[in-house]
């Protein structure tokens, strides 16, 4: 069996990045199949998928629930879950694939990070 090494970044080639990569920090936590897992921070997001920095190791493919509450700049912070799967291992966490893609809340979600991100 084939270890996987965080040093090493893996990749599914049927993994398809879409939409401009937002830059940002925010809290998160995870869960696989109604199981709490852990914690992370989002690092960057886009309409398709996000990048994901944690101590957890999941393996490619694994589906799983993120849980974030969405900044409010002149409106009220918004909790959300997206259900997403793993798509790239990466040194700090890994990379996620939305299952909804360009839903409202991922939408409603890159514009007040953006908005918050400006503020800052």
């Amino acid at each position: 069996m084939k270890t996987l090494n965080k040093c090493a970044p893996l990749t599914d080639p049927a993994s398809a990045r879409f939409g401009a990569r937002i830059q940002f920090e925010l809290p998160i936590s995870l869960s696989v199949e109604g199981r709490a897992l852990g914690r992370g921070l989002i690092r960057n997001a886009s309409i398709s998928g996000a990048l994901i920095e944690t101590a957890l190791e999941l393996p490619l493919h694994t589906n799983l629930v993120v849980t974030l509450t969405i900044p409010g700049a002149g409106t009220p912070p918004a909790t959300r879950s997206f259900d997403a799967c793993v798509v790239r291992i990466d040194p700090a966490g890994f990379g996620v694939e939305w299952r909804d893609m360009a839903c409202a809340d991922i939408t409603d979600l890159l514009e007040r990070a953006a908005e918050h991100h400006a503020a800052d």
